[in-house]
């Protein structure tokens, strides 16, 4: 039976001040895309001290439990140290792609004066903390010109991540949440007494994180729950606390069983919800590739599922924000869709 924290009508429910305090110990651990050892010891640990059993597989810690399928990246964005303290992009670094000018321009202006640590890829040990400095040509073309000059000492490839801004806004939180927030959600959802699997991915923003997550599905499965975030231009999203779903992304058909779950779950416990390729499609703009696409589509189909995603605005940044209405609301949908 559910064991976790409950509304007076007795509906089980995920804590949004329970998601935000872990939110915020999760920012304090280093998980550079292509480095994340770090972050994935310690929900390893969380896993142990809620009595669940944890596997390690390449670039997956699993808590395996029934069919029902939850999963989150763990994944986030961050740089590698070159000669004399410059910066490379660690998820073109680690998936050996180059960066495109408009990239390198985004992550310019997305970064500039960042505070950084570097870090052991093992332990998480902190081997060096700096400033984001640019140097005239960032952004001009596909050099990034980047810099942390406290870190020239460090060897080539070591990772560096962002230092978590203050907590400053009531009611709301602030920080690197793709993907830390999902993470924390599952981890809250196997709290509440979820008897089902767990998944934590890893290298999802270097584009790799399906193939783990595909390795894991020894039959075909479409009891497949994906979380993350889901980007908005305005905060309208997040302030009336609103889940956001798909039908579909730029590479596939999610399966429409697990999607209408999800939908009949948030009328259920009465969440709005906002379809966010219909928006894309609107606007006229690309639906994206997602993570479940691509395992969806290299697999045929085999190994397939919906995502329910928590608004946010500022992704991709170290001050992506949403609040913890929305934060409540998905997760009721959440509990609704796998609590059964």
């Amino acid at each position: 039976m559910p064991n976790g924290p409950r509304h007076g009508d007795g509906v089980t429910v995920i804590d949004a001040g329970r998601v935000s305090a872990r939110v915020q110990r999760y920012l304090r651990v280093p998980s550079v895309v292509g480095f994340e050892q770090p972050f994935l010891a310690v929900l390893e640990a969380d896993l142990h001290a809620l009595g669940r059993s944890s596997e390690r597989r390449p670039g997956l810690l699993a808590a395996p439990g029934g069919p029902v399928t939850v999963s989150a990246h763990v994944d986030r964005h961050g740089f590698v140290t070159g000669p004399g303290g410059a910066l490379a992009y660690a998820a073109n670094e680690v998936s050996h792609r180059a960066l495109s000018p408009r990239l390198a321009a985004v992550v310019c202006t997305r970064y500039d004066q960042e505070d950084v640590v570097a870090y052991d890829t093992e332990t998480g040990r902190i081997l060096g903390r700096a400033t984001i400095v640019h140097g005239g040509h960032c952004g001009i073309g596909p050099e990034l010109d980047l810099e942390a000059p406290e870190l020239a000492h460090l060897p080539a490839s070591t990772p560096v991540a962002f230092t978590p801004p203050p907590q400053e806004e009531p009611g709301a939180l602030v920080g690197q949440l793709d993907n830390t927030l999902s993470a924390a959600m599952a981890v809250e959802l196997l709290a509440s007494g979820f008897d089902g699997t767990v998944l934590f991915t890893c290298g999802e923003e270097a584009g790799r994180s399906w193939l783990a997550l595909a390795s894991w599905f020894d039959r075909p499965s479409t009891r497949l729950f994906v979380l993350d975030t889901s980007p908005f231009d305005d905060a309208g999203p997040v302030e009336r606390g609103t889940a956001v779903l798909r039908h579909a992304d730029a590479g596939a058909e999610f399966d429409s069983s697990t999607t209408g779950q999800l939908a009949d779950a948030a009328q259920r416990v009465g969440v709005d919800i906002l379809w966010k390729d219909d928006i894309l499609s609107r606007a006229g703009r690309p639906l994206g590739r997602t993570e479940l696409g691509r395992v969806i589509s290299e697999t045929a189909g085999r190994v397939s599922g919906s995502t329910l995603q928590i608004p946010t605005t500022d992704y991709h940044t170290n001050r992506e924000r949403t609040s913890w209405t929305a934060i409540e609301a998905v997760g009721r949908v959440l509990v609704a869709a796998t609590l059964v």
